[in-house]
């Protein structure tokens, strides 16, 4: 449908959408091209040809879409599938102006095209439910006249239905005749017969490909050409394939694959485990405590006092939205930590200390396994590094073979570090 058809050639042509899709890529003025926009985008510009397309797309959205109260400064809008009270209550008030707002961009975009407008709609009249439905009265004839159309102007000649396909008990005499009309609205408006366009056209690229792979001046022909073609598709998906393998295969200790090697060779007592728990001691459970008791034994001092504890403790639970329960379990773990003989040894004169230390080890297979050791210390005159490892479970039980295997493999990334022997120790805080 159009309300003109002339002679227009090299002209600028803008596809106006109702929904909001990303712009193309502007087209300078006077050049040959396809611009499409979205409404809002083309408020202010005009084209000689603008097509309305998505005419399936909404006009409004099914709930409000959102109210502003100047006075009050109030800016309600649904966030995360819930509406606020306010925009409940304007319900049917916001509607409506969103209503009248989908019928003002159409206008927008129907006043865009300067010499010719192109709507896709249905010659049955069938309710088009969409954005451009409200153009109705300009796009359709009367009932009466529906099948008295005149000849087009510039127009090729057309059949008796404007419908390609349809249901088949559809009657075509009840359609829109092909040709020119006068709407309900007093516009002239051109119906075109979808037979008379080159529908399903193919690309010419086939023959293109053809001109560039025959012989040029060069001397080289079609076969040679197409010979070169195929070894640079066969080089480019090598290379492809090449990129795609990982240079480095990189895993954290975490990763079951990570410790699978220390896991297997792991011998019994091969890693010491120490508590500083009471038995039966009932204490918080779960990720968030664990979270919680690791950071305040990474930062905390090793000589610090149980008030400066608890004080760490309170402000660190209150970041992760821990309960108060919780932070004084936590100070009760920390405290008793700090006083376990290992930290103790930790933090003696002359000690060699390394907290939150990240390591790196490179395996054999050329894989990388990376992670963060809780504390690795060294004493002044002893020979080799004691590596510990933080553990708040309640109880180890299945998962105690992997925590062994975990800390072996940070005591071995340690040995191999510094050259000297390190040993592995879990202890349950």
């Amino acid at each position: 449908m159009t309300n003109t058809w002339g002679d227009i050639r090299n002209a600028n042509v803008i596809l106006v959408m109702g929904g909001n899709a990303a712009e193309a890529p502007v087209v300078e003025e006077g050049t040959d091209g396809v611009r499409i926009m979205t409404v809002y985008k083309a408020k202010g510009l005009e084209f000689p040809v603008v097509i309305l397309i998505d005419p399936t797309c909404p006009h409004t959205f099914q709930e409000p879409s959102r109210y502003v109260d100047v006075p009050h400064r109030l800016w309600a809008m649904p966030l995360a599938g819930c509406v606020p009270v306010e925009l409940a209550e304007h319900r049917d008030e916001v509607l409506k102006h969103d209503a009248e707002e989908a019928v003002r961009l159409t206008y927008v975009a129907a006043t865009r095209a300067r010499e010719l407008l192109v709507v896709p709609v249905v010659g049955d009249e069938a309710d088009i439910d969409g954005w451009v439905d409200v153009l109705r009265p300009v796009l359709y004839p009367k009932p009466s006249d529906a099948r008295r159309a005149e000849a087009a102007p510039g127009c090729p000649a057309f059949g008796g239905d404007s419908v390609l396909t349809g249901p088949a008990n559809r009657r075509p005499e009840q359609s829109v005749q092909p040709g020119l009309h006068v709407s309900r609205a007093g516009a002239r408006v051109v119906w075109w017969d979808p037979r008379a366009l080159e529908l399903d056209k193919q690309e010419d690229s086939g023959l293109r490909q053809q001109r560039i792979l025959a012989a040029d001046e060069s001397g080289v022909t079609a076969e040679g050409s197409e010979r070169a073609h195929a070894e640079w598709q066969a080089r480019r998906t090598a290379l492809l394939r090449e990129g795609s393998l990982p240079t480095v295969v990189v895993r954290t200790v975490t990763e079951g694959k990570a410790f699978a090697g220390d896991r297997a060779n792991l011998e019994e007592g091969a890693v010491q485990v120490e508590t500083t728990r009471s038995a039966n001691e009932p204490r918080p459970r779960g990720k968030r405590f664990g979270r919680l008791v690791h950071a305040v034994l990474e930062t905390i001092d090793l000589h610090a006092s149980e008030a400066e504890v608890a004080a760490l403790a309170a402000a660190t639970g209150q970041r992760f939205g821990a309960p108060a329960e919780e932070i004084r379990a936590a100070t009760l773990a920390v405290v008793a930590a700090l006083s376990h003989p290992l930290l103790v040894r930790a933090r003696a004169p002359g000690a060699t200390c390394r907290r939150e230390s990240p390591i790196v080890v490179k395996e054999e297979d050329g894989s990388v396994t990376e992670g963060v050791l809780d504390l690795a210390f060294r004493e002044e005159r002893a020979a080799g590094w004691i590596v510990v490892d933080y553990k708040t479970d309640v109880e180890l039980g299945d998962r105690q073979r992997d925590y062994e295997a975990q800390v072996l493999l940070y005591a071995r990334a340690v040995a191999t570090a510094t050259g000297e022997p390190a040993k592995g120790v879990l202890l349950l805080v």
